[in-house]
């Protein structure tokens, strides 16, 4: 599942809910769980060592929109006071700890609700850096009600109860908000590079890495046993998709935080004040943000060269195409030249008689056939050269969408008729259009064409408007065999083609690229609808009166 689908799929589960009820009750259900579980990590009387659910509120918001709802939100905060209210804590104190997360949580909902997909999931360089400051606007308004709140509750310095709450709070959303943003069934890209390629040790060597420098925490003391995951995690970032290393990090964050605040890992110093603590998470955050950011850069960095690879595929079919079409055009100009030029010397060389022979009738029609296909040819191939270098001109009038459709079935209808198939216009409201008549009798031509050479004999083509507020939208459909969905991927590049050996060999692939981009000239979309056994349908916009 690529990137895009992804993100579609989450937008469009994220707008439907049919359960608000039981999104609300779920939410508070999480809330009270992660509540409790932090009070539980309290240590010294002060916040918690780890507290979870501030951060996975916002990231439920973020991610998943139908939790931003006002009753969710009344239910979070029914789970942050029924939490504290459980535990012993008096109102004043359940209320002003109840009035931090919720500030914070809305503050950080504020700053990142409008950022794209690409950025809240960690995909572009940039990123991180967006995060990071989403996360300190979140900290830094949780942290003045942490002013009030160290004084109320702890008869402490109002000043320093800022500091503790914005680091406290800094730390727990970059340990958990990366993981919430960017989770997915199942990693992209597990590791970054073809697996295949890797040997075993290659692919959980970084895995292996990080827990190795987490179980060495304990075994040895001094502050800078914090560091000795830090490797393996670095690690992570180059070789792993930024999910996964998120995840590993937010197992660095939880361990380090929790087993240092109560005391599971001998730093050589202890953890009495606040200000030991704000040094200790402040550490542990800054630790946090070296990885996230590489693995953001790294995962841009082979999104990108996954681009260029597809792109320089793309130019190579395109070349292989073009190759192809130069050799076959020999045959497809010089058959209809050839029977032009023989025809012509028959005429000059009177071998049946006088000029007056009916024979030479047929000759003559003979001729401005081989001509008119010539002269197709040379018009693809010279529009088409004019888009690529971008000198095609759009020379836009008020025109009858009737009359326009009308005379470009005119123009096919002896084709039609030769290949058995009928041309049919459905009836409907067909308004004055704001086009270029040229280019858009030439968009017709071409789709109808298309359709003729696809349609068994004795089917029938139609050509149906449906007129919008600014917009007529004309569907060409035929009842032929249809495309594979394989086929309708290639179709709309130059010189690609569908259809078998013999059908290929009546065309250039050039007519529908044009039509894309002649279409796309008045700004609208030309795009095939298609099933094996189904027929194709044809369907582009034009822009009405002006």
């Amino acid at each position: 599942m690529t990137a895009g689908v992804e993100v579609a799929e989450t937008n469009r589960a994220s707008r439907v809910s049919g359960f608000p009820l039981l999104d609300a009750a779920l939410l508070g259900g999480i809330i009270l769980a992660l509540s409790l579980l932090g009070i539980f990590l309290r240590a010294h009387g002060l916040l918690s060592a780890f507290w979870a659910a501030n951060a996975v509120l916002l990231g439920l918001m973020l991610r998943r929109p139908a939790f931003a709802t006002p009753a969710c939100l009344v239910a979070a905060t029914a789970g942050f006071l029924l939490a504290d209210l459980l535990t012993g804590a008096g109102w004043v104190k359940t209320l002003v700890l109840a009035a931090g997360n919720l500030t914070g949580v809305m503050a950080g909902y504020l700053f990142l609700r409008r950022r794209d997909a690409e950025d809240l999931q960690l995909r572009r360089p940039s990123s991180a850096l967006l995060l990071v400051a989403g996360c300190a606007a979140a900290s830094f308004f949780a942290g003045l009600v942490g002013i009030a709140a160290n004084w109320l509750l702890f008869g402490a310095e109002p000043l320093m109860g800022f500091f503790y709450w914005f680091v406290t709070e800094f730390a727990n959303y970059i340990a958990i908000l990366p993981v919430i943003l960017t989770a997915t069934a199942l990693p992209r890209h597990w590791p970054a590079q073809p697996s295949a390629a890797l040997p075993g040790w290659r692919r959980s060597g970084p895995v292996l890495a990080t827990l190795l420098g987490l179980a060495l925490e304990p075994l040895l003391e001094g502050p800078g046993a914090l560091a000795f995951p830090l490797p393996g995690l670095l690690w992570c970032a180059l070789a792993y998709d930024v999910s996964v290393t998120a995840l590993l990090t937010f197992g660095f964050a939880v361990w380090s935080l929790i087993a240092m605040t109560l005391g599971l890992v001998r730093l050589g110093m202890a953890l009495n004040t606040e200000y030991d603590l704000i040094s200790l998470r402040l550490g542990v955050t800054l630790m946090m943000l070296g990885p996230i950011t590489v693995a953001t850069v790294m995962s841009a960095r082979n999104a990108m060269l996954r681009e260029a690879a597809a792109a320089r595929a793309a130019a190579e079919e395109a070349m292989a195409s073009r190759s192809l079409l130069l050799a076959t055009m020999a045959h497809e100009l010089r058959s209809p030249l050839s029977a032009a030029i023989g025809l012509a010397d028959i005429l000059v060389g009177q071998n049946r008689g006088p000029l007056g022979d009916p024979h030479y009738v047929d000759y003559a029609q003979s001729i401005a056939e081989a001509g008119r296909h010539l002269n197709g040819l040379v018009t693809d191939l010279l529009d088409t050269a004019k888009v690529e270098a971008g000198k095609i001109e759009i020379a836009k009038a008020p025109v009858s969408s009737a009359a326009l459709v009308e005379q470009a079935l005119r123009l096919v209808r002896g084709l039609a008729m030769d290949a058995g198939v009928r041309l049919e216009t459905l009836p409907g409201e067909w308004p004055d259009l704001y086009v270029d008549s040229r280019a858009i009798k030439q968009v017709m031509i071409n789709l109808v064409s298309n359709a003729v050479k696809f349609s068994p004999r004795g089917t029938t083509i139609t050509v149906a408007g449906e007129c919008g507020e600014r917009r007529l939208t004309i569907r060409v459909r035929d009842q032929g065999k249809g495309i594979g969905p394989e086929e309708l991927r290639t179709l709309g590049r130059a010189y690609a083609q569908a259809g078998d050996a013999a059908t290929r060999r009546r065309g250039t692939g050039l007519g529908l690229a044009l039509s894309m981009e002649l279409v796309a000239q008045h700004g609208g979309q030309l795009r095939l609808e298609s099933l094996l056994g189904a027929g194709t349908t044809a369907i582009f916009d034009l822009p009405r009166d002006l």
